[in-house]
């Protein structure tokens, strides 16, 4: 079952994708996160998609995630970068929420990561 997360944003994107049901069954994204993603997409005004929301051991050690990753914990978003939209410029509006600029925020080639780490911040660019 699928619900609207906020406005912008459902369940089915931010659960874990492997199907163990992390996210549909154990809870819900930080709020802080939440409203991070909306303050981004309401900055860009245009769509935004989620590679990587909620991730269980298993997926983020499929996808060499960190052991300490925030996926884990609901805490962290991977946004796919929209078309025309470079991770530099998606991470100068990240920079722009509290929750972001006080947490973890890495570009990659083709999405931004955002989370509300607890012990931030993070930052870090894995670009090529």
């Amino acid at each position: 079952m699928s619900w609207k997360v906020s406005d912008n944003l459902w369940s089915w994107e931010i659960d874990c994708t492997c199907g163990c049901g992390l996210g549909e069954t154990h809870g819900a994204l930080h709020p802080a996160l939440i409203d991070g993603f909306e303050y981004i997409r309401a900055q860009i005004g245009k769509p935004l998609s989620i590679n990587s929301g909620f991730r269980c051991y298993k997926k983020n050690k499929s996808v060499d995630g960190s052991p300490t990753s925030q996926h884990l914990w609901g805490r962290a978003l991977d946004i796919r970068l929209p078309e025309g939209v470079d991770a530099e410029y998606l991470a100068q509006l990240a920079e722009g929420f509290e929750a972001f600029k006080n947490g973890g925020i890495g570009k990659y080639n083709t999405f931004l990561h955002v989370d509300v780490r607890p012990n931030g911040p993070a930052r870090w660019d894995l670009r090529t």
